[in-house]
């Protein structure tokens, strides 16, 4: 690492950060000869990594009073050199928003979930003001739940009755369990679009002091009745399983009939359509044109409308057309720069799989910051590590969400992989004996497993997979991809190449991830599967 850092501090001096790019650092660092590729051999991303850990670690030791500072930025090999006296943009403050306590029987804590998770949506638009994604607010239950950066967290309880709604707020500095600031609104149930923008407001003034902007700047969003129909669907598409995708899928249409004239549930009910396609619950020639009238039909009531803009980019890389789905998801991001959400699809799901790793990496991290205790993101985080052939940080990230939600199947297959990637295959397959116990009905972990299997040897027991997703496709949809991991792990390439151009042809989510995922590495040299990536353009 010695070698690694002089090189760089030397080239960045010299006026050179520029160029310091992978193929640059791996020869004449790493002395990789003129044919490496960065993509297949991750040592100038795994030497970074460990890097920027042992850069931390000193200067929080015995290097916090050194007068100059050297940090190398997450997505960046040119370092940043700090003297002792530049000056440091102010630290924004990081607030959290904690789950609203519903008070009243018969009261369900979907309705408070939607509306705290509108609230962070709003409270994001503040300048200097940095807000913990829902993924990882929804875990906080007291203030010492908190991540160590938060400053404040905001708490409150709702109550309806009949048709009106009282919502009660405080915000509580961590440091000193003070008060700054509380509040006591009650409201027809109508108008709770414009008792958000009134909320954020009113924190945003509390904190005015340390703060830049101001959340109320934008005018107040119309009335809508059937907004509380929205927070459901809020709450129930954020739990990702297919029951309750379809389920927020249904309260998105109700908002939508009550109030045809709000973009936020037609923005839901195309997020819903996306990702039943993209978990392979419904083929895409039925979800995706459904997905991208709503997204289209919100961005007509109100073009500013970031999470349209995030769904309609992901649609958008579904039919391949990249540079609008760029668009897109930068126009979402700017829109809102606190949207966690939004900067993990941009990452992984376009930047990543044209092999902007570096990129992407910057965007991931950024979800991860916003979201610290969210198991999904760091899971995503995890694959991105995968793709990225960094085995030992896909490891840590995966272990990381497991540890925060020890029944996702989802990171234990993830986990699986990389363990069969790294030739680790006793524990691999131990990793997806887990995943299939947690989830048994789950195809995507079938599919995973057989492959496993499959070039672990256990030939019969890949064979029993691959006829378990032939059965189930008689009665549901199973995307082509998943046969075709199986039918390679087994060895037979024409009949993994025949399901892969089947995916392609029917523009299977899943079909884009063949330019970066490790899982087709046995297929590179062969013209019939470059032919696809050029296809799908993500050569």
């Amino acid at each position: 690492m010695r070698e690694f850092l002089s090189f760089a501090v030397e080239e960045s001096l010299a006026g050179r950060g520029g160029e310091l790019k992978e193929s640059v650092i791996g020869a004449r660092v790493f002395e990789r000869t003129a044919d490496y590729d960065p993509r297949l051999d991750p040592i100038v991303r795994v030497e970074a990594r460990r890097l920027r850990a042992k850069l931390k670690e000193y200067y929080e030791g015995e290097g916090a009073n050194d007068g100059v500072r050297i940090d190398l930025p997450v997505g960046s090999y040119a370092p940043a050199i700090h003297g002792a006296g530049s000056p440091r943009a102010a630290a924004p403050v990081t607030i959290a928003v904690m789950p609203f306590e519903e008070i009243g029987e018969g009261q369900e804590d979907c309705f408070a979930a939607g509306l705290c998770q509108e609230l962070i949506h709003t409270l994001t638009r503040a300048e200097g003001l940095r807000v913990m994604a829902w993924d990882t607010s929804r875990l906080i239950r007291t203030q010492a739940d908190a991540p160590r950066k938060v400053d404040a967290v905001l708490e409150g309880s709702v109550r309806r009755a009949s048709t009106r709604v009282r919502i009660a707020g405080r915000l509580v500095d961590c440091a000193s369990g003070l008060y700054l600031w509380s509040g006591v609104y009650d409201r027809e149930v109508r108008d709770l679009l414009g008792l958000q923008t009134e909320l954020a407001g009113a924190i945003a003034h509390a904190l005015r002091a340390r703060l830049s902007g101001d959340a109320s700047g934008a005018p107040a969003p119309p009335q809508s009745e059937g907004y509380s129909f929205y927070l459901r669907g809020r709450d129930a598409i954020g739990r990702r399983s297919e029951e309750t995708m379809r389920r927020a899928a249904v309260f998105f249409e109700h908002a939508i009939r009550l109030d045809p004239g709000s973009p936020h549930g037609y923005a839901g009910l195309a997020e819903a359509y996306s990702l039943l396609s993209e978990y392979g619950f419904d083929p895409p020639s039925a979800a995706m044109p459904r997905a991208r009238d709503a997204a289209a039909r919100a961005l007509a009531i109100d073009g500013a409308h970031a999470a349209a803009h995030a769904t309609l980019a992901g649609l958008l890389g579904q039919e391949w057309d990249w540079s609008n789905a760029e668009s897109h998801f930068r126009r979402a991001i700017e829109i809102n720069p606190g949207y966690a959400i939004a900067h993990l699809w941009y990452g992984i799901d376009l930047l990543a799989l044209l092999g902007r790793m570096e990129e992407a990496e910057v965007h991931v991290t950024a979800a991860a910051e916003l979201s610290p205790l969210d198991p999904l993101t760091h899971a995503t985080v995890g694959f991105l590590s995968y793709l990225m052939r960094d085995w030992e940080a896909a490891e840590e990230h995966y272990h990381r969400a497991i540890a925060m939600s020890p029944d996702s199947a989802k990171a234990c297959s993830g986990l699986g992989r990389v363990f069969a990637a790294a030739g680790r295959y006793p524990e691999a397959m131990a990793m997806m004996e887990r995943a299939s116990f947690l989830s048994p009905d789950d195809l995507s972990v079938a599919s995973v497993r057989g492959q496993i299997l499959a070039e672990a040897g256990e030939t019969a027991s890949a064979e029993e997979c691959l006829g378990r997703l032939e059965e189930a496709s008689k009665r549901r949809h199973v995307a082509q991809i998943r046969f075709a991991f199986v039918e390679l792990g087994l060895g037979r390439k024409d009949a993994a190449l025949a399901r892969l151009e089947a995916a392609v042809e029917m523009r299977e989510p899943q079909a884009n991830c063949i330019g970066a995922h490790p899982g087709w590495d046995r297929l590179r040299g062969d013209s019939r599967f470059a032919a696809l990536t050029r296809r799908v353009g993500v050569q």
